[in-house]
């Protein structure tokens, strides 16, 4: 366990837990709460409304810190994807149980932690379906694919056919991750270089010589119009006025000036072509 883990679950273990009666009175507290913020809110103003938004705001403070641990438990369940950690799906859990405290409704007599661990698992969930996967899968089979995960050994084996390949697909591999019986080739090495060949460094100087040999027959300003036009000055393509306020002309000249220059370069590229 990572030390920032462990500092974690000290300072969220200073709270105590509540029991039924504490979670009735801190439901009352923020129910009423919300309903001094919306009065505030309309232009209601009193010591005693601002009171009760501040002791529902507390409550609300209470309750959610009373049940991290409950995060913490469920989040642990999960198996942690490459790029993640334990501390991020206990984050995206704790809006989850945020979103719970807002929605508890204290009259129907259900225990707090029964109907928080739905919107915990829903906020970890949406976070690994977002973050964590390779592709976006429909929200169903993605948590069908969670579920069969928490029951399943780390290879696998057990998945059937469809999750099994989604796990696959929605998985990141290494590409030192070995594929043949001796174990000397990777995934690495199978995977097509993206240096130049030979053959196409030879053509891309070609094609510079070429640019250059064209750029070459034209006039300076029609020259300088070209290449800041299509990013060959600085590595950025300038707008026609950006153009025109360089060479002390109109956006339209500029535009005009261009466009002479390369009906040229076509003519004199044909020309070398064709030679």
């Amino acid at each position: 366990m990572s030390d920032s883990i462990s500092i974690y679950l000290q300072e969220i273990g200073k709270t105590p837990l509540l029991n039924a009666a504490e979670e009735r009175t801190l439901s009352k507290a923020i129910e009423a709460g919300r309903a001094a913020d919306a009065r505030i809110a309309a232009g209601e103003k009193s010591v005693a409304l601002r009171r009760e938004a501040r002791a529902g705001a507390e409550a609300k403070e209470r309750f959610i810190k009373a049940n991290l641990r409950l995060v913490v438990s469920i989040a642990r369940r999960y198996p942690l994807p490459q790029g993640m950690d334990l501390l991020d799906l206990i984050q995206e859990g704790n809006l989850g149980l945020e979103h719970a405290v807002d929605k508890f409704d204290w009259r129907r007599g259900f225990k707090f932690s029964t109907y928080a661990t739905f919107w915990i698992r829903q906020s970890i969930g949406r976070a690994l379906d977002q973050k964590a996967s390779l592709i976006r899968i429909p929200g169903d089979r993605a948590a069908n694919l969670r579920s069969a995960l928490r029951h399943q050994t780390p290879d696998n084996e057990q998945l059937d056919g469809e999750l099994a390949e989604l796990q696959r697909l929605t998985s990141p591999v290494s590409l030192d991750k070995t594929v043949s019986d001796d174990g000397d080739t990777t995934i690495g090495d199978l995977h097509p270089s993206e240096m130049a060949s030979p053959e196409e460094s030879i053509l891309e100087q070609v094609d510079i010589a070429l640019m250059q040999e064209l750029l070459g027959t034209l006039d300076k300003r029609a020259r300088y119009a070209v290449e800041a036009r299509f990013g060959f000055v600085d590595g950025e393509r300038h707008s026609f006025r950006e153009i025109g306020e360089k060479l002390d002309v109109t956006a339209e000249a500029a535009r005009r000036m261009v466009s002479r220059a390369l009906d040229h370069l076509k003519i004199d590229a044909e020309r070398i072509l064709t030679a």
